[in-house]
Parts: C-alpha cells; sequence; structure tokens
C-alpha cells in the first residue's frame, strides 16, 4: 500500500469521527503544552535570577583574608569549629607581585574595603569606600560617565558610583563637589573632591553592586582609615577554561607565606556552576510534571485507538479481503497516533508560546520559547502517540479477514 493511500485512511478516520478525534488529542495538546510552558519557565526563571546575579565573570577569582573551608564547584561553606581558627591574612604588595608572576593570572587587582560615614551638605550615609590602585582598573577606567578617574597621585580625589551620585543623597552629586568621609569609631575624618561618576555597572554575587560605592586610591584612604593591608583581591585567570587550575596554584603561591593565616580563594565558576545545577533540576522537575499529563494523554490515546479498532473491525477484514497486508493495517493504524500526536504537538506549541508570553510579561522575565524547548515538547507528543498506538496497530493487524467480515 502506497505511502499516500495510508495518509488518506488516517485523514479520512479523523474527518469522519471529528468529536472522537477532538478528545483524543485534547490530552496530547494540554501535556506538550506543559512540557513546553515548564521548560520555558525554568529557562526564563534562570536569566531572571542571573541577571540578578550579575555579570558572572567565570575567569574570576577573589581572595578574602577569611579562614573558610570551600568545596570547590560547590556553594558549600564551612567553619571548622573544633579547630582553633586561623588568623586572617595580611595581604600587601609582596602578595601582589607574586600572584602576578604566578602561572596562568593575566590581571591582578588589590582592594581596601572599608565603611565610612558619608557627609554631602546636610545628609549623612553610610556608604562602602574601596581602595584602588588605579592603574590597575583599565575597565573601571572606561566606565567614566562624567569628570575623570583618578591618578596614581590622588589622594583627596574620589570617583562614585552610579547610585552614590544620583540617588544616596537628598541632592544629586556632581563632579567638583566636596564630601566628607569619617571614621565610625576613630572620628577621623577627611575631605574629599570628587574627580568623577561612574556609569551604572553590573555586579555579581560575589563583588556586589559596584555602583553603591565610593572609590579612592589606597593611599587616599588613609585620610580616615588606618586600614593598611589588602582586604580582597581579586585576580583573573587567562581563560575560562583554565580558571580552576589556576586558582589552586594562586592558592599555592599564598600558602608560601600565609601558611599559619586563614584566607579563602573563590572562584565565579563554582557559583555559576551551582546556579546552573539549582536551575536545571527547577527546569526538568516542572517539566516531569508536564510528562505526567502528556502520559494522562498517551493512555487516553491508546483507549481511543482500542476502541477505534472494535470500531471498524469490518473495515479491517474489508481491506484485507482486497489485499491489504498485516503490516499495511499496522501502518495505517500507527500513522494515525503519530499524525494525531504530530498536529496535537504543534497545536499544545502554539497555546505554550501564547501562555510564556503572557506569564513572561506579568512576571517581567523573558519567557520567549526556545527551539530546543519547542523541538522536545513535539518529540515527547509525538513519541507518546505512537508508543500508545502500536498495541492497537498490533491489535487490527491480527484481525482475520473472514472473521472481522462477519462481525455486525
Amino acid at each position: 500500500m502506497k505511502a499516500l493511500d495510508i495518509l488518506g485512511y488516517a485523514f479520512a478516520d479523523f474527518a469522519s469521527n471529528k468529536f472522537k478525534t477532538m478528545m483524543s488529542s485534547l490530552g496530547i495538546i494540554i501535556g506538550v503544552m506543559a512540557i513546553v510552558v515548564m521548560l520555558t519557565l525554568g529557562d526564563g526563571l534562570y536569566s531572571g535570577v542571573s541577571d540578578q546575579f550579575g555579570d558572572l565573570q567565570l575567569d574570576t577569582m577573589f581572595i578574602l583574608p577569611i579562614d573558610t573551608s570551600v568545596q570547590q564547584g560547590t556553594m558549600s561553606f564551612s567553619v571548622t569549629m573544633a579547630e582553633k581558627p586561623k588568623p586572617p591574612a595580611k595581604f600587601t604588595d609582596r602578595d601582589v607581585n607574586l600572584l602576578r608572576t604566578t602561572e596562568g593570572v593575566k590581571e591582578v587587582q588589590p582592594k581596601i574595603s572599608v565603611s565610612g560615614n558619608v557627609t554631602y551638605g546636610a545628609d549623612s550615609r553610610r556608604v562602602t569606600v574601596q581602595g584602588i590602585i588605579p592603574q590597575y582598573e583599565d575597565k573601571m577606567a572606561e566606565s567614566v560617565d562624567k569628570g575623570r578617574f583618578l591618578s596614581p597621585s590622588d589622594k583627596n580625589s574620589v570617583i562614585l558610583g552610579s547610585k552614590v551620585a544620583n540617588g544616596t543623597f537628598g541632592k544629586v552629586i556632581r563632579p567638583g563637589s566636596y564630601i566628607t568621609i569619617s571614621n565610625f569609631y576613630t572620628g577621623e575624618s577627611q575631605t574629599y573632591t570628587v574627580a568623577g561618576v561612574l556609569k551604572e555597572m553590573n555586579g555579581s554575587i560575589l563583588t556586589g553592586d559596584p555602583n553603591s560605592y565610593i572609590y579612592m586610591t589606597t593611599e587616599g584612604i588613609k585620610g580616615f582609615s588606618d586600614q593598611d593591608t589588602y582586604t580582597e583581591i581579586w585576580v583573573q585567570a587567562d581563560s575560562v577554561e583554565t580558571a580552576t587550575e589556576v586558582g589552586d596554584r594562586v592558592s599555592e603561591t599564598l600558602k608560601k607565606f600565609h601558611r599559619n593565616e586563614g584566607y579563602t580563594v573563590l572562584t565565579q565558576k563554582m557559583f555559576a556552576s551551582a546556579i546552573n545545577q539549582i536551575f536545571d533540576l527547577i527546569k526538568y522537575t516542572l517539566a516531569g510534571i508536564g510528562a505526567v499529563s502528556l502520559l494522562v494523554g498517551g493512555i487516553g490515546i491508546m483507549n481511543v485507538m482500542m476502541l477505534t479498532v472494535k470500531e471498524r473491525v469490518k473495515e479491517i477484514g474489508l481491506m484485507k479481503a482486497v489485499g491489504a497486508t498485516t503490516t499495511d493495517v499496522r501502518l495505517i493504524f500507527l500513522t494515525e497516533s503519530a499524525l494525531l500526536g504530530f498536529i496535537s504537538g504543534l497545536i499544545g506549541v502554539g497555546i505554550a508560546v501564547l501562555v510564556a508570553g503572557i506569564v513572561g510579561s506579568l512576571a517581567q522575565l523573558p519567557m520567549d520559547a526556545s527551539a530546543q524547548n519547542i523541538l522536545l515538547g513535539i518529540a515527547f507528543g509525538l513519541f507518546t502517540t505512537t508508543i500508545a498506538g502500536v498495541y492497537p496497530a498490533n491489535q487490527a493487524s491480527k484481525l482475520d479477514p473472514i472473521e472481522a467480515l462477519r462481525t455486525e
């Protein structure tokens, strides 16, 4: 029997039993829609939360003077309470120079972060102040929106993150303005000139929000703080692929001078890996819920196809009597099942795209159904209905034509 004849039989059956076809396809439509919506929801949730985490620079690591135990590749942090904690490491220019010569290290950016009471006009706010070495901050230098960047000789000048300049205080702070920063504990203070304002920049789960910081040179920070060692060091590997290996080398380099001091090397890559694992779990759990609906729909298809076989016993007998083979009959019923799954899958995907768009608009998350999710939904629908049609098709193909023609 020709393929076109088989398709003709399938469509003829659909046309003659519109209500039955519609009801049997409903379960598949709902199942495919559920799978695509759930997968898209998982992707959109991941993208939205990733935006909140900011731009994860996977080739970057952070060295902190904290005595912790960190398991690579996870977000598991623990401090062993039974052992006496090591004193915090004191990072100096010696460490910076050593790190710069470590194999695989591309850039090293030492920083001193302290909290200060910042006064502008009549307003006072608590703000994080970060002491930097200007010649090591090329990316930040390119992000100046107004005014100028710091020079190595600046001791009485600062640059402001966009939020500090445009929302932290009652008035907008512009280059040329003066702010006073004081120490909470000692009361020591100094007045600084605002040299520039930075553009809005992306932060991350480790760096925090750079737009809410005030930046000055490490020499300038001595005007109100006695912090003389680096509180964090940012290290960039030469590639994302080597970041973990470089992190191990960095740790070994620091161990030479800080064996009895506490420090931690955190890589952005371990956080990204953990985030991916969490959201993959969420996405596929949601998809599993949708698959249950599809399974129910497949069982419904099998029941309908079995009823169809019983209803068409005489027709099957007639087909066999005029020359249709067992394989032909089996293919007719399998084709009907597959077509029903494919068409229902297309309808389910169309509804899923519409539903995902509405949910994304309401939740303000990117909810565009990817080609992968769409193809996966259609494939599941086609697979489920085809499998569901195997048993009814086999039963139909095994009917004896003489007995079938006798059926009333």
